[in-house]
């Protein structure tokens, strides 16, 4: 059925259930997991790159990147205790739907499978939606796990 399964993964509660459920296809199907986690240094202000100095910034990417590790590490365990044989993390400093849709492609990626916090109406538009961005925008099926 599906031989490789991207899962987006950012430590929250939500990710877990999509992590489980992907496991657990990936298990039945005996399909690749590639785990995926987004890494993006955020800020409200449109002049950040003017006013933030690279040793600044290599600092956030340096803790960011040891969250990822850290964030992976434990869901590539997790994965395996449940019965996934193939496991691959990934982190990409880039925008979580850019990376999906992205990496989706290059690795001919046939289901993606992302959490949601099921929001809706005027928080989902002022939020936005990783969720809802990929089920629009991606080549392949996406999962969204509640």
């Amino acid at each position: 059925m599906f031989t490789k399964i991207l899962v987006d993964l950012d430590g929250s509660d939500r990710a877990h259930k999509a992590l489980i459920m992907a496991a657990k296809l990936a298990t039945r199907c005996d399909a690749k997991l590639v785990l995926v986690h987004s890494l993006q240094i955020r800020s409200l202000r449109t002049d950040y790159e003017a006013i933030v100095s690279d040793s600044v910034r290599d600092a956030y990417l340096k803790i960011g990147k040891e969250q990822a590790d850290a964030i992976l590490s434990r869901a590539a365990k997790e994965a395996h205790e449940l019965g996934v044989a193939k496991v691959k993390p990934v982190i990409k400093v880039s925008d979580p739907v850019e990376t999906m849709l992205k990496f989706a492609k290059k690795q001919g990626a046939e289901l993606m499978v992302v959490g949601t916090r099921g929001l809706t109406g005027l928080r989902e538009l002022a939020l936005g939606s990783v969720a809802h961005k990929l089920m629009a925008m991606a080549q392949c099926p996406v999962m969204v796990v509640r």
